[in-house]
């Protein structure tokens, strides 16, 4: 039998942990990867036992992007297009889903790989990660919403520089650019996710849900509406058990216990 295209786990803090798991093709995404990840997040989007998620690769990569074994020249570009959209759904359900997601990236993310790590929420990488947008060596330009992610990151100069270049960066380099949240040693990396995200699933998990939420929807607005969303927004979490037990914790001094309620 062979070995499954993901692993999962869930913890007692509600934490989530997948590793793609295509080690000998450095976790490149196949058809097969492809659709068990858009089951996946799905079915994690919809669970609410699951608080926080955390992605990482098996072996020495995060991803090397799509797998050039299944890039066909003679697919319709139609059919093309249905393959990438498969992904797509995976990238938005991940960006849009009411809980943190946690990027830990083991090795080389390269391609669809580095543009995948960048719709994580927070990004961790080992002292051993490598970032290249690869895509100009093969004949293609960036997807995996690249286009999108990386001059709101970066800046449109520094996006473009990594693309026309393909040059490979190291996880401090990408660091300095603002891509990831922290460099850790290589064999604390998964420890560090883990840990992050059960501080976070112990948390008011609803607030943060929304708090991504507000972010995501604000960078991308003007002030008038970003104060509209807020207002309209704090006025219902204000009505949450989660606030009555922040503030009974503060007034007595105490650490306070959400129930994400």
């Amino acid at each position: 039998m062979s070995e499954p295209v993901l692993l999962f786990e869930q913890n007692e803090y509600g934490t989530a942990v997948i590793k793609l798991n295509r080690p000998s093709a450095m976790n490149a995404f196949n058809m097969e990867l492809k659709t068990a990840l858009l089951d996946l997040v799905r079915h994690i989007a919809n669970d609410d036992s699951v608080k926080a998620v955390v992605i990482t690769g098996e072996g020495r990569a995060f991803s090397a992007g799509g797998d050039i074994k299944e890039m066909d020249p003679n697919r319709k570009p139609l059919a093309n297009r249905e393959r990438m959209r498969t992904m797509s759904e995976v990238i938005m359900t991940l960006h849009t889903m009411e809980k943190p997601v946690i990027m830990a990236v083991n090795g080389y993310a390269v391609g669809f790989g580095f543009n995948f790590a960048l719709c994580g929420d927070i990004v961790l990488a080992s002292d051993q990660a490598k970032f290249s947008q690869i895509f100009l060596q093969v004949g293609l330009v960036p997807d995996g919403g690249g286009f999108w992610f990386l001059p709101r990151m970066i800046g449109l100069h520094r996006a473009k520089e990594l693309v026309f270049t393909a040059k490979m960066i190291t996880a401090e380099e990408a660091y300095q650019m603002g891509i990831v949240n922290r460099v850790v040693p290589h064999d604390q990396l998964l420890d560090e996710a883990v840990k992050m995200a059960n501080e976070m699933a112990q948390g008011p998990i609803k607030a943060i849900g929304v708090a991504k939420t507000l972010l995501n929807h604000c960078a991308a607005t003007d002030l008038k509406t970003a104060l509209d969303y807020e207002a309209w927004v704090q006025s219902v979490m204000a009505q949450t058990e989660d606030h009555e037990e922040g503030k009974r914790a503060f007034m007595e001094k105490r650490k306070p216990q959400f129930k994400g309620r």
